[in-house]
């Protein structure tokens, strides 16, 4: 294990099992109870992770934004206990924290420390991160290759009991992130997207190492689709634009070059947790988990978190490198 990171959590949520799985990874867990507290260690502690529940969005987005001006390299998550559309306009305008966290009860521990061991290792892909265990994963030939991946899973995961209506939302998320992966993420040469405004009916091979992959696999308490592709073209400020317009406009339409941006929304309402890990250039993995016992009456009322995990930010901060 490298140096020991310096891991702040601010507000009294977090519970000791938080604080100790923190110290089990061999890291130091600073804790303040109030936001005077927090001002202080961050202008005189070095810190890696700031943990912030979001109570007042003034004045504990202002520990955020002092953590970026003077500790630039420190890496953030907000715990927001209320419902994630207001939020939206205060992460567009900031594109960061990197990380947010929407509950509508207690936070979720296994989330949060799974989070905090991704961003202080740099090892940030894969559903291993997330006790999936991967049933298949595959490379794709073709964008019409997603039908039969689609019935594959949807037939391992009704072997496995889950309700049918659970399974109906596992087709929608892995149509959508594999129609992204086909017709958005590609980029020519010069960065521009290569099959943006190609009919979602065309056929798109794919060949070599261009292919995206798609993976599908259960854990003791999720069920998990992973799709990635190999151009890492979705950055950040993209995403929060994409999730806060959706938001905003409250519809489903799409419009020419808008899709991608729809078929996240989807995804996201479809979901518990959405991750995006990406390499620039390289690599872009969207995974989505969905409670294992969950229905789908439970999963409309339940929060919905998202994470974004960008490679060569973490890289910036000396962990280990992908």
């Amino acid at each position: 294990m490298g140096e020991a990171a310096n891991v702040l959590l601010v507000n009294e949520m977090m519970t000791p099992s938080v604080q100790q799985a923190v110290t089990q990874m061999g890291h130091r867990c600073l804790l303040a109870k109030h936001r005077e507290d927090a001002k202080s260690t961050l202008e005189h502690q070095p810190l890696d992770i700031l943990i912030c529940e979001i109570r007042d969005k003034d004045e504990d987005f202002a520990i955020f934004d002092l953590a970026h001006r003077i500790q630039p390299n420190c890496r953030s998550i907000a715990v927001i206990s209320d419902s994630l559309e207001e939020y939206f306009p205060d992460m567009l305008a900031r594109a960061f924290p990197n990380n947010f966290i929407a509950d509508n009860s207690a936070v979720n521990q296994d989330e949060l420390v799974a989070t905090i061991r991704k961003l202080l290792s740099g090892d940030i892909f894969g559903m291993h991160q997330y006790q999936i265990r991967v049933e298949k994963s595959v490379a794709l030939d073709s964008s019409r290759d997603k039908y039969p991946m689609i019935k594959q899973a949807a037939d391992f995961f009704a072997s496995h009991a889950v309700a049918t209506r659970i399974i109906g939302n596992i087709e929608l998320i892995m149509n959508e992130l594999i129609t992204n992966a086909s017709f958005h993420a590609p980029t020519g040469i010069s960065g521009e997207p290569s099959h943006r405004d190609a009919e979602r009916s065309a056929e798109i091979p794919f060949h070599g190492d261009r292919r995206p992959s798609v993976a599908y696999g259960i854990g003791e308490n999720h069920l998990g689709i992973a799709v990635s592709d190999c151009f890492g073209s979705l950055d950040q400020e993209t995403f929060f634009s994409y999730v806060n317009r959706c938001f905003a406009e409250k519809s489903i339409h799409q419009s020419n070059g808008q899709g991608a941006g729809m078929g996240l929304f989807l995804v996201y309402k479809s979901l518990d947790q959405m991750v995006i890990n990406v390499a620039p250039g390289e690599k872009t993995e969207v995974i989505a988990l969905i409670d294992r016992g969950t229905t789908l009456g439970e999963l409309k009322k339940r929060h919905h978190s998202f994470h974004f995990f960008k490679i060569d930010d973490l890289e910036s901060t000396g962990k280990n490198k992908l």
